[in-house]
């Protein structure tokens, strides 16, 4: 099992806690909350979005005495051509402020951006196909993958 990073013991005054993007690259987190969102829909069609149906999720780091849990949100959507959950982006919630090698801050949108190349390199969509769609094959569900 993958180790945390040690840098995971308190948040910023500002409420962040800070990682480099090598720590949130080896970051587990687990699946805390899927939901599907109507309006959210509504918005991404109102902006030429083909999606079938949309949706928020939420994961959170592992926590282990002393530390404090990383939380990162974000918007999905099923894209109806590929059939695909796919990130609304680049837009991302999280209590994580990237720092680059000197300590300093990337910035919020710098931040999204990292967290969005991480997003890519989880298997994200069937913790939330799963959560958010409990009667998948109603939903045609190979399309889902």
């Amino acid at each position: 099992m993958m180790q945390q990073p040690n840098l995971l013991r308190s948040t910023s005054p500002d409420g962040y806690i800070r990682l480099s993007e090598h720590a949130l690259a080896r970051l587990q987190l687990v699946h805390s909350v899927s939901c599907i969102d109507n309006e959210l829909l509504d918005e991404l069609r109102a902006n030429a979005f083909d999606a079938l149906c949309a949706g928020y999720t939420e994961w959170q780091s592992t926590r282990f005495p002393g530390s404090v849990a990383v939380s990162i949100g974000w918007d999905w959507y099923l894209d109806r051509t590929s059939g695909a959950l796919l990130v609304v982006g680049p837009d991302v919630r999280s209590n994580i402020m990237v720092v680059d090698v000197l300590g300093e801050d990337v910035g919020m949108a710098g931040t999204s951006r990292i967290i969005v190349r991480r997003l890519a390199t989880m298997s994200w969509s069937r913790a939330v196909e799963h959560a958010a769609f409990p009667c998948a094959p109603v939903l045609n569900a190979p399309m889902l993958h």
